[in-house]
């Protein structure tokens, strides 16, 4: 993990922890938090749930299928995550890890003003937490940089989700630091060779996020 001068010396990160088989994250002051992955997916349309269960139901080989993606998905994140911060990469990595590397770095190369990877923030306001990828500029941009490797192309509209992510970890920041982000960015590849880029505001998505915190912290009451 590299911490960059733009960050108050000041700042503490959370601490990861599993429980009921989810993410969630203790705070310097000890408090628990859901990840805002766990939120996202427990309050996820049920129409998308069914999908997601039919797929599993139909996919004789969904166990293999989701274990290989994050296999793929954590080697490929820490591939960028040394190259941002210039530190060797010494672990064995999968082929397909590497392609998708390769394949993000025209993207990867409008990134720079790095403040922080990997972070694991928190919001005492929203109640939740999570870890960011990236926060650096980007063409220019202070923003919430992501990096999604998928086995085939994707429509904007799937992304919504990954929108509202990077719009929660823009507004822990913002707590934490007094710094806003206010730019979400997420890179994809693809096994089709191919890449997407998708850059939103995160004014747009804040409304979203928080429908999704309302739904979520009013099912457990």
């Amino acid at each position: 993990m590299s911490l960059y001068n733009h960050i108050p010396i000041n700042f503490k990160q959370s601490e990861l922890i599993e429980k009921d088989g989810a993410h969630f994250y203790k705070t310097p002051s000890g408090e628990i938090y859901p990840s805002i992955t766990t939120i996202l997916h427990e309050t996820m349309s049920l129409e998308k749930k069914e999908g997601l269960e039919n797929w599993k139901v139909q996919e004789i080989a969904a166990d293999y299928i989701t274990q290989e993606a994050a296999t793929i998905g954590t080697e490929t994140h820490k591939l960028i995550e040394n190259h941002i911060n210039e530190v060797r990469q010494t672990d064995e990595v999968r082929l397909l890890s590497v392609a998708h590397f390769n394949n993000l770095i025209p993207f990867l190369q409008k990134i720079n003003d790095v403040h922080g990877t990997e972070l694991r923030l928190y919001s005492n306001k929203m109640k939740l937490a999570g870890t960011s990828d990236c926060i650096a500029s980007y063409d220019g941009e202070l923003s919430i940089i992501d990096y999604k490797t998928k086995r085939s192309n994707q429509k904007e509209e799937w992304m919504t989700d990954h929108f509202i992510q990077g719009t929660a970890y823009a507004q822990m920041f913002k707590e934490l630091t007094g710094i806003e982000p206010k730019q979400v960015v997420i890179l994809v590849s693809s096994e089709k060779n191919s890449r997407m880029e998708f850059v939103k505001k995160t004014e747009d998505y804040k409304d979203l996020l928080t429908q999704r915190l309302n739904q979520y912290y009013d099912v457990l009451e």
